[in-house]
């Protein structure tokens, strides 16, 4: 049977909610995720609907008792009230004008695009320089304030004694048989070895118990050293009062037959050249590896400094592996949420692109790559996603045709906000730039130049690289054309009176279901087609159909 005309009235209008709102699934998911925020929005809204002042609760005062209110009315009764002729009209402020009809066909002309490109590869330039030239550590003099009554003793540290003449204690751990005469100039030539470094001062810099011993006894005595007696030797010559300070050097233990042995031992040798970290760092490397020249002793090296070049030798790679896994974090955070691929690419590229710059005008500013702006590095990586991100969605979901228009619409929604975030985080971290200590003058060096650098890439570099190298691929359709589908529209005949015979027959009325293609309008995504009108029947009494009749025409019909 067929359905009643009522039945169909009801699927024909569900047919137009569904096509209407093909995301209405996609849009609860969205709304399902903003909880908290939403519903404190909802309940202040309805407070403010309601005529009342939204932190107190009470009655707000009409707008005509605001000139004659006391100070404790204006400050505890104001509210915002419901426009009812006008609820949701927003008007599009002068810099969001300023972005969109003056700074956007600015930006687009050929000539101010191509000095944009310039400029953006003399800003790689200076960054690269300036990651040429970056400085690894900390100093120590760093880590006080800038009154500090220790800073002119490290200054003098740093003049006089790091430049020539630091000790450093080498140990001998697993010490040879020493009455082995060849072990013993092994020894000799290991403690060479650590002597005649680039950091070293030479031979005359050592300072070893072995060479003073035998001194002693060519010298003093005119005597030799005996192989199987070098211990006994060694005790003798320990035992004078003036010898007696060597023993601190030294680590006895006995052997399997009872005997002491000499189980390790320790000696000094003068550097230089270390008043950089740089050179601190570069002098504990090269000293170790002369270490793993002689496994068989398994030396060790040691400097109060060592304690702070440890951490030096690692910053480069945990910086650079940070970094890495950040920027993979932002690439893929940028897939998932910016609907086109080549989009997402440009949004990292971007943000290696501030990072870089971050990093290189960093060491031009002077700020060395320790541990703080290690960590202020890592923390540029989210204040640079936001500005590329940002302007990048913008440009995606743009309706209008052409790439210059995008960048225009784009900036006109988000230059404004883009603004307001750089400037807001700027003034919170500017009270930071007086402080006296390195830490803190660091810390808002590196934020300023994150997001100076971002703000430079969202609203300069960006835009001009999008509207150059995606022209088309990028492009999003807000709101894909559906399958057309048939509609069956209701006909109906009235009953009719014919003449067969010369006798009156008749003829009740009947329903006929005719199907007429859906037609979608581009031109406004809230107007439909209303469904097709029944025309009145004509004198003979036959049904006539007419198509709906919209002054807006379709660019697009599918059958």
């Amino acid at each position: 049977m067929c359905e009643s005309r009522g039945e169909m009235k009801v699927k024909e209008r569900e047919g137009w909610v569904k096509w209407r709102h093909p995301h209405v699934k996609d849009n609860k998911r969205v709304s399902k995720a903003i909880t908290f925020f939403a519903a404190l929005l909802a309940m202040f809204t309805k407070v403010e609907e309601s005529g009342r002042n939204t932190f107190l609760g009470v009655e707000a005062l009409p707008e005509t008792e605001l000139k004659v209110a006391t100070w404790r009315q204006r400050f505890f009764n104001l509210g915002s009230k419901p426009d009812p002729l006008n609820g949701n009209d927003v008007k599009e402020g002068a810099i969001s004008v300023f972005f969109r009809d003056w700074y956007g066909p600015l930006l687009m002309n050929r000539i101010v695009r191509g000095i944009a490109m310039v400029w953006y590869v003399i800003y790689l330039y200076f960054a690269y320089y300036g990651v040429t030239q970056i400085k690894e550590g900390l100093e120590p003099v760093n880590l006080l304030v800038e009154d500090s009554y220790a800073i002119p003793h490290y200054k003098l540290l740093q003049t006089y004694f790091w430049k020539y003449g630091a000790t450093l204690q080498i140990v001998v751990n697993n010490a040879p048989d020493l009455r082995n005469a060849a072990a013993r100039e092994r020894i000799r030539a290991m403690v060479v070895d650590f002597a005649t470094t680039r950091h070293s001062i030479g031979t005359e810099g050592v300072q070893f118990w072995m060479n003073e011993m035998e001194s002693y006894y060519r010298d003093n005595l005119d005597m030799k050293i005996i192989d199987l007696a070098f211990y006994s030797m060694l005790r003798h010559w320990l035992a004078s009062k003036h010898n007696n300070p060597w023993a601190e050097d030294l680590y006895w233990e006995e052997d399997a037959s009872g005997n002491s042995t000499l189980k390790s031992f320790r000696f000094l040798i003068g550097m230089r050249d270390l008043e950089a970290t740089q050179q601190q760092t570069d002098a504990t490397l090269l000293f170790r590896e002369v270490a793993d020249r002689w496994p068989e002793y398994n030396i060790t090296t040691f400097m109060p400094l060592w304690l702070f070049t440890d951490q030096f030798a690692i910053i480069v790679p945990n910086t650079v592996q940070n970094i890495i896994i950040a920027l993979a974090c932002m690439v893929l955070i940028a897939f998932l949420l910016i609907p086109q691929p080549m989009c997402a690419f440009w949004v990292a590229l971007a943000c290696g692109s501030i990072d870089f710059g971050v990093v290189g005008y960093m060491t031009l500013w002077g700020v060395n790559l320790d541990a703080i702006s290690m960590i202020t590095i890592i923390m540029s990586i989210g204040f640079s996603v936001d500005h590329s991100a940002h302007i990048t969605y913008g440009y995606v979901v743009s309706q209008a045709p052409l790439p210059a228009d995008r960048v225009r619409e784009a900036l006109a929604a988000l230059g404004w906000p883009l603004c307001q975030g750089a400037l807001s985080t700027i003034i919170a971290v500017a009270v930071l730039a007086d402080v006296p200590a390195y830490m803190i003058v660091t810390f808002f060096k590196t934020v300023l130049l994150a997001i100076t650098i971002g703000l430079l890439h969202g609203l300069v570099f960006l835009p001009v690289l999008l509207s150059m190298f995606v022209r088309g691929c990028c492009f999003m359709d807000v709101d894909p054309a559906p399958k057309a589908k048939e509609k069956v529209t209701p006909a109906v005949l009235k009953d009719s009176v014919t003449l067969e015979g010369g006798v009156e027959r008749w003829t009740p009325a009947t329903i006929h279901y005719i199907s007429t293609p859906s037609i979608r309008i581009f031109e406004s995504p809230d107007s439909f087609v209303s469904p097709t009108p029944i025309s009145e029947p004509n004198s003979a009494g036959t049904a006539i159909h007419n198509r709906s009749k919209s002054s807006v025409k379709s660019p697009e019909h599918k059958e």
